[in-house]
């Protein structure tokens, strides 16, 4: 078949069904709401070719070219796309569910809303890639390379990032849920309202990082260094911290509460109206923090080092203290009497027989 013949069978609202097409030259041409079905299109040339709107199922491209491509709202379905070129493409709205596209590249384009689902895309590029939203789930990205591209609105579900490259990359809005991401190194690099749920970050080096108001709830952060971020209102609920390094960082108005801090190292930190509660903190280092309205109820502080900390209205309220080191404590409110009063009441209203709890 010839690229005239095929085009003008797309025209005809005919689909394009088990045809060996390889290496072809469609370049520029109209080939929108087209079918492909089982076709092999392998090093086919469709370069600024108009492909909106398209279907491709259990196709071949390896090696195919679709440099400054319409793309937009096709929708590729088990195919074989490895090594597949679409560098400057459009992409909006164009979803790959189950297609291997190890080695593609992407550089450049506009990727609109994008989503590739439980796809392979080890050591593929998306450099300087411009997206609204882009959305990995469960797809396989050993060593893809997201070079100097604002991931705004990523979506990285369940992913295996641990060897994807960010080197120069912003975050805003992007999600990583139950993804992994430990060893990476975000060195003064930009996260803005990100979401890391249940995200394995062990060993990441964050350090000078921006992390304004990240929800890394439920997430593992052991070993990991956050010395000197800017991370105000940021939430670690439940997050483990064990041995993580925080010296001189700015987490005002953060939420640690039920945190696992074990041995973590707040030295210099600000934690202005930080709120501890029931934190496992024993043996953690907040010496000369700033701790001005931070709340510590019912944490465990056994061995912290406090020394040289700022107290103004600070809450230990039934902390365990146990081998805490403390230098001048004014500023501590040991037990906060409005709250030992609730505490006791709640206590008594639970003793009554039939009480339920609320």
């Amino acid at each position: 078949m010839t690229p005239a013949s095929v085009q003008a069978m797309i025209h005809g609202g005919e689909t394009i069904a088990r045809k060996q097409l390889q290496a072809l030259d469609f370049r520029g041409m109209d080939l929108t709401g087209a079918i492909f079905l089982e076709t092999d299109l392998s090093g086919a040339d469709l370069s600024g070719a108009k492909l909106d709107a398209s279907i491709f199922k259990q196709c071949k491209l390896a090696g195919a070219r679709l440099d400054a491509a319409h793309v937009d709202r096709c929708a590729f379905e088990h195919c074989d796309a490895t090594g597949i070129r679409m560098v400057g493409a459009t992409l909006d709205g164009a979803a790959f569910y189950q297609c291997g596209l190890a080695g593609a590249k992407l550089d450049d384009a506009n990727a609109g809303v994008a989503s590739f689902s439980n796809c392979t895309l080890d050591r593929a590029s998306f450099v300087n890639v411009l997206s609204e939203a882009l959305v990995f789930s469960e797809t396989s990205l050993d060593a893809t390379d997201f070079s100097m591209t604002l991931l705004h609105k990523t979506v990285f579900y369940r992913a295996d990032l641990r060897s994807a490259i960010f080197r120069g990359s912003r975050f805003d809005k992007a999600v990583f849920s139950e993804a992994k991401l430990s060893g990476q190194r975000f060195n003064a690099q930009k996260f803005l309202l990100c979401q890391f749920i249940d995200a394995e970050l062990d060993g990441c080096d964050f350090d000078e990082s921006m992390l304004v108001q990240c929800n890394f709830k439920g997430a593992t952060l052991e070993g990991a260094s956050l010395n000197r971020v800017h991370a105000p209102q940021c939430l670690f609920l439940s997050a483990k911290l064990d041995g993580v390094g925080c010296r001189g960082a700015h987490f005002n108005q953060s939420i640690w509460v039920e945190v696992q801090a074990r041995g973590a190292d707040f030295s210099d930190a600000k934690l202005e109206q930080c709120i501890f509660q029931r934190a496992s903190c024993s043996h953690a280092v907040f010496a000369r923090a700033d701790l001005t309205y931070a709340d510590f109820s019912h944490a465990d502080l056994r061995g912290a080092d406090l020394r040289g900390a700022r107290f103004l209205r600070t809450k230990v309220h039934r902390a365990q203290q146990e081998g805490t080191r403390y230098g001048d404590r004014g500023g501590l409110l040991l037990n906060d009497p409005d709250l030992f009063a609730a505490e006791e009441f709640s206590a008594r209203r639970l003793a009554r027989p039939g009480a339920y709890p609320s």
